[in-house]
């Protein structure tokens, strides 16, 4: 006998039963998760579980196989359950269900319930962060992820979801999309990285990062299993996500890639769309030294029959694309960019029918709207929404660490240009800003010449400085020749910024998180 998760292919032989015994169909309800067991294509019994605790349906073929299948259908609910697992049942129930570790927890009417195991118990997110920072390194591979997700029944495959890539506006892409579904009235639940405002805003409903005490629940329960499978913590992180987006419910998930595309631990998700926001030379070390190399490894989130949307340009870039959709069989989209954009402290532009004003003097945002125009659009079909929605959400989102105004006197703006095409575009953007006193720092794998350069072209007057990170570039090794300020206490070069006029502060959104919570919480300064 085997356990599979209820999808398509199977859900017929579940249908029936429901039908004969008139029980509730919930199939792809978001909350609901069901479980079969199989035989030589024979259905022998379901198990269906809410928010992963809840047994809100149980069914056994009767006969001789009746406590196998039951015991099956129950280790499997407890392989993915979260706390407990309880139903109620009746008291010959109760009687029957003891033996695969049940106990009463309500006499009237009957319920029982099963604890789950939790190996671990860590008390807060640091405990299980320098745990992790001291398990053993693995080659970067998708391995021993996928395998973990098989072995948990691949349950993210009960997420409806988008999958959103590229090398620059990932982020802003997902928050214009997840703003544009919760005006909508939709939950919407997001995975980004990197945190900028907490660390566990990576994982976000509608907006609310995931509370650390359930993260903590979620790690105990869960990361012992993980730690044998020689998960990363990212990897863990993603396997957190998807149990915690079921567990509330929400309608939709979008899941932002980390790095490249085909080996990221988010390419273990079953989505209805795959997005891709352009391409640049970032992680050459990893994902190739040309755009064509780097467009193949994101092109690698492509799935059979999946539609493929971007925003790319490049020719060579396209060309990978329409290769790599067509042997998937997936629909390539390349949207136009927004003509005409109106910029000043907000970008006001048409587009595909839509009054777009976007809350932000942001240039390269208008094109990171538009894209999620065209992504709420095609997935129109799953989650319909009104002219309205769009105008509303796009006006309404803020993305922090984009171009993001957090002092006004002075005006300070950061901006996360964490690589050469980012840095191009806030380059653009700020513009207006010219002359200004800068701030920047970035990490030695980029291409910080490039980036300085750049800057340079923007104002005379910069400062660059450094951070604590592993992979952190020296104040010194940033300077090089060029005529720059060099401080290497970050804190004390924000400080000395507070007598300019105006400040602009970007580079990578590591050293920004940190920046941004010092002002912050800090508003003497």
């Amino acid at each position: 006998m085997e356990i599979q998760l209820l999808s398509k292919k199977n859900e017929e032989h579940v249908r029936k039963i429901l039908k004969q015994y008139d029980m509730v169909n919930h199939f792809y309800i978001p909350g609901y998760v069901m479980l079969l067991c199989f035989e030589d294509n024979q259905l022998y019994g379901f198990i269906e579980l809410y928010q992963l605790e809840k047994i809100t349906a149980l069914y056994s073929l009767p006969g001789e196989k009746q406590d196998e299948t039951f015991a099956l259908l129950i280790e499997g609910a407890s392989r993915i359950g979260f706390r407990h697992l309880t139903m109620s049942t009746t008291a010959q129930g109760a009687s029957y269900f003891k033996q695969f570790g049940f106990h009463v927890i309500q006499e009237q009417p009957v319920v029982i319930s099963k604890t789950l195991p939790c190996p671990y118990h860590f008390k807060d997110y640091d405990e299980i962060s320098e745990f992790m920072s001291k398990q053993k390194s693995r080659v970067y591979s998708l391995d021993h992820f996928k395998d973990f997700m098989h072995e948990h029944f691949n349950i993210q495959y009960v997420l409806k979801c988008v999958h959103i890539g590229g090398t620059n506006g990932k982020g802003s892409t997902t928050n214009y999309v997840k703003e544009i579904m919760k005006t909508a009235g939709y939950e919407v639940g997001t995975f980004t990285t990197p945190a900028l405002v907490n660390r566990l805003d990576v994982i976000r409903v509608d907006d609310q990062a995931i509370d650390e005490k359930v993260y903590v629940k979620l790690c105990n329960r869960f990361l012992k299993e993980a730690v044998d499978a020689e998960l990363s913590l990212y990897e863990m992180e993603v396997f957190i996500s998807v149990i915690y987006f079921i567990y509330k419910k929400v309608d939709l998930a979008l899941f932002e890639v980390g790095l490249g595309g085909l080996l990221d631990a988010t390419n273990i998700i079953g989505p209805l769309l795959c997005v891709n926001t352009n391409i640049g030379l970032d992680h050459t070390d990893y994902l190739g030294s040309t755009y064509e190399e780097i467009a193949r490894n994101k092109a690698g989130i492509v799935k059979d029959g999946v539609p493929y949307v971007t925003s790319e340009t490049r020719e060579e870039c396209l060309d990978v694309f329409d290769e790599v959709t067509k042997v998937h069989h997936a629909p390539l989209y390349v949207i136009a960019h927004p003509e005409h954009v109106e910029s000043s402290s907000k970008q006001v532009f048409n587009y595909h029918g839509y009054h777009v004003c976007l809350n932000t003097p942001a240039t390269y945002q208008s094109i990171n709207a538009a894209l999620a125009i065209n992504v709420v659009e095609l997935i129109r079909a799953h989650f319909p929404f009104d002219h309205e929605d769009v105008e509303t959400g796009l006006y309404n989102a803020k993305w922090p660490g984009r171009f993001e105004i957090i002092h006004h006197d002075p005006l300070i703006i950061i901006d996360g240009a964490h690589n050469r095409e980012g840095m191009d575009a806030f380059v653009k953007a700020a513009e207006p800003y010219r002359n200004a006193h800068i701030i920047f720092t970035a990490l030695r794998d980029k291409d910080t010449t490039h980036m300085l350069e750049r800057l340079l072209t923007l104002s005379d007057d910069i400062t660059v400085t450094q951070f604590e990170h592993h992979r952190r570039a020296l104040a010194k090794d940033l300077a090089k020749d060029y005529p720059v300020k060099i401080e290497e206490d970050w804190k004390k070069a924000v400080d000395e910024a507070m007598d300019y006029p105006v400040v602009l502060i970007t580079g990578s959104l590591y050293f920004l998180s940190q920046v941004r919570k010092y002002i912050l919480d800090e508003p003497d300064k």
